[in-house]
């Protein structure tokens, strides 16, 4: 019997059928009704019983009007207190799960998606394009002001961030000082007037550190995201088109298609793999 409740609880909190204290009223009800019912008609079995064979204490008609109103009375009255206390149970637990689940898929600090619910949520993305962004020297940042510090400029880019690409666009912190956009958009015309108004808007704040303001550029890199094609392949040419931009100078945009023309022969290999920071 526990089993099937847990089942059944467990079940309630996936489909979302408590999510209102119109469904918990709506779950009372059902629940008194049904109990009522039932209660009713086993009251009354056993009491033409016991009046068939002579043991009921009063009449029979007696029986069914003040017996059976006391039946009611007390089925619907039990039954909606523990209706109401198992409804709204469930309906806590619905919220806590989705606090929780929602919590899992935002970064603490920025209050970005994180890693994972970008990767997934790209998934379901057809066309558009995928953006690196990269703070740079972030190491120097916290070497020379602290982790603090630090922290206030994930936050000041994440925020600009957010203003810049509208809630039609994914922005993620992908881990450290790196970002990660998915623009939906096949335009590439506005996926560059985009990118640079958040290069620009992040290289024009300036956070307050208690002593001397911080400024901070990004380096970015850009790569085509489609149905045919992986995300793991969108994601490393947009990876080699940051890693490009870091090498020439950072506070840069590099679109995948310029990899070829800006790398100098002896450097492809090196610009193909590793990971590039600061």
């Amino acid at each position: 019997m526990r089993g099937r409740l847990a089942l059944w609880l467990r079940a309630q909190i996936d489909l979302g059928g408590f999510e209102t204290n119109a469904d918990i009223w709506t779950f009372v009800l059902n629940a008194v009704l049904v109990a009522t019912a039932l209660a009713t008609a086993t009251y009354l079995m056993f009491a033409a019983i016991l009046a068939n064979f002579g043991l009921l204490p009063y009449p029979f008609g007696t029986a069914l009007g003040f017996g059976g109103s006391t039946t009611i009375l007390i089925a619907a009255s039990v039954t909606a207190l523990l209706a109401w206390l198992i409804g709204t149970a469930v309906h806590e637990l619905s919220l806590s799960r989705a606090a929780f689940e929602r919590l899992s898929r935002l970064d603490p600090l920025s209050g970005l998606l994180n890693r994972r619910a970008f990767s997934e949520m790209v998934e379901t993305k057809v066309n558009g394009f995928l953006v690196l962004f990269d703070i740079d020297r972030f190491k120097l940042v916290n070497d020379r002001h602290g982790h603090a510090v630090g922290d206030s400029v994930i936050v000041a880019v994440a925020e600009e961030l957010k203003r810049v690409f509208e809630p039609a666009h994914l922005v993620s912190r992908f881990g450290g000082e790196e970002f990660a956009v998915l623009i939906s958009s096949d335009d590439r015309g506005d996926c560059s007037l985009l990118v640079e108004e958040a290069r620009r808007s992040v290289g024009a704040r300036r956070i307050q550190t208690g002593g001397r303001p911080v400024a901070v550029t990004l380096s970015v890199g850009i790569a085509d995201h489609g149905a045919a094609r992986a995300f793991e392949a969108t994601f490393e040419a947009a990876d080699r088109a940051l890693y490009l931009a870091k090498s020439f100078g950072r506070d840069r945009t590099i679109h995948e298609d310029e990899s070829d023309e800006l790398l100098a022969p002896s450097r492809r290999v090196a610009a193909g793999g590793g990971r590039r920071r600061a």
